[in-house]
């Protein structure tokens, strides 16, 4: 795929944009705040904030910003390629009239601003970069929309929680006060939508990191625990030898370079 242009609109007044033979590339359209209106003959499609389009090649246009009470802030983006439509479809975009509902989301924020810092490099590696990044902006995307549709956006505040703080003590019972859940459902939701509990996601996670201190450092057993969440040495002995059936100690022995 090859990215053409984008770009990022803040109007504070409204407008119409009008295309009536249409773009030969495809155009993304995520909406941050203010309303779009795409109008046709016999139907208008209204976009809200955290609203995504993807508009075909070829392709008529006609749309309305709105910009009553507040501005009419969205990020575009051009772009053309043999595969798109292929490429889009194993990322469950779907060209308009579907209307994506991702929400106003830092991650796809972030992977435009990625692209604005690569336009302004004029090398050339550019266009490569650029193309790179359009992937990872579609991925982004793609992620989210995979999230939502599983339902495993629900429990995204109690993962990013776990995934920043799993090396202290964690209440399952304040993990499920982040998603305003009652402990049994959040218990079910969480193992239903990650493959396993809560308790045990955790662990593994420590686990990861006790296997990449004890072959990467060469910090004791002894802090190896402390530093992956447990006071108890051989508490974390045990549980380590339970989630790969050999002593910590033996697998530094075994397995470090």
């Amino acid at each position: 795929m090859i990215l053409n242009c984008a770009g990022y609109v803040n109007a504070n007044y409204s407008h119409t944009n009008n295309n009536i033979r249409g773009r030969l590339d495809y155009y993304l359209i995520y909406l941050i705040s203010g309303e779009i209106d795409f109008l046709s003959e016999n139907n208008t499609t209204k976009l809200s904030s955290g609203s995504l389009i993807v508009y075909p090649s070829k392709a008529p246009y006609k749309y309305r910003c709105v910009a009553d009470e507040q501005n009419v802030q969205f990020f575009w983006a051009h772009f053309t390629g043999s595969e798109v439509e292929k490429i889009l479809e194993n990322y469950g975009i779907s060209l308009f009239p579907t209307v994506h509902r991702v929400t106003v989301n830092n991650h796809i924020d972030a992977r435009f601003k990625s692209i604005f810092d690569a336009f302004a490099i004029n090398d050339k590696f550019r266009d490569n970069d650029l193309s790179a990044l359009l992937g990872r902006l579609l991925v982004e995307i793609g992620r989210v929309l995979s999230i939502k549709g599983t339902g495993i956006g629900r429990l995204h505040k109690s993962v990013r929680y776990i995934n920043e703080h799993f090396t202290e003590q964690i209440k399952i019972t304040d993990l499920a006060s982040l998603e305003s859940m009652c402990m049994t459902t959040f218990n079910l939701h969480f193992k239903n939508y990650m493959g396993i509990s809560p308790s045990k996601y955790i662990i593994k996670l420590r686990m990861q990191s006790a296997i990449d201190l004890l072959l990467n450092s060469e910090l004791s057993i002894q802090e190896v625990a402390m530093r992956c969440g447990y006071d108890d040495y051989n508490f974390f002995t045990k549980v380590f030898k339970n989630e790969f059936g050999i002593a910590p100690t033996k697998y530094r022995k075994d397995f470090k370079q």
